[in-house]
């Protein structure tokens, strides 16, 4: 089993994501973790320059040759391309997600506000550099959830239900 948990930063993959792994007993990974795993920075540089999203994408094409991995939030756009994976878009109201990114970071509202819309316009860009498509066109995935109204164990029965019956 293989899934990709994309979505806006605030949108709750990580949430998601952990409540999926100890469902199906799944390895996960996000960008800070894949960057963690990654053991020499020196031999991947440019004159001096590493390219972060070439690193990353690396690595998740090395992990990916293993089954039962779950890779969520940003880093989980990278492998829009892929067919051997369950992609699902997690979204949510701007208003939602800046409310969660400031109760999870413990942050001011203006600097959450901030980094959700820094962050979906870095995901965007991401998007379009590496598949030159939209994040936001529903043919990228194999289903979408809003998780506005929903608790984050809902979300995770949800796509544990559609992945059982895939």
């Amino acid at each position: 089993m293989k899934i990709a948990l994309c979505g806006y930063l605030g949108s709750g993959c990580t949430e998601v994501a952990e409540i999926l792994a100890s469902k199906f007993v799944l390895e996960t990974y996000n960008t800070s973790a894949l960057l963690a795993s990654v053991k020499d920075f020196e031999s991947r540089s440019i004159s001096g320059e590493i390219d972060l999203d070439t690193v990353i994408k690396g690595r998740l094409d090395e992990i990916l040759k293993r089954d039962n991995v779950i890779i969520e939030g940003r880093s989980a756009f990278m492998v829009l391309d892929r067919k051997d994976m369950v992609k699902v878009f997690l979204n949510s109201s701007l208003e939602d997600r800046i409310k969660h990114v400031a109760e999870r970071r413990g942050i001011p509202i203006e600097e959450a506000t901030e980094d959700v819309e820094r962050s979906d316009e870095e995901r965007a860009s991401l998007i379009q550099r590496f598949f030159e498509k939209n994040c936001l066109d529903v043919e990228n995935y194999d289903f979408s959830i809003n998780t506005s109204s929903k608790t984050f164990s809902r979300i995770a029965d949800i796509i544990a239900d559609v992945i059982k019956s895939l």
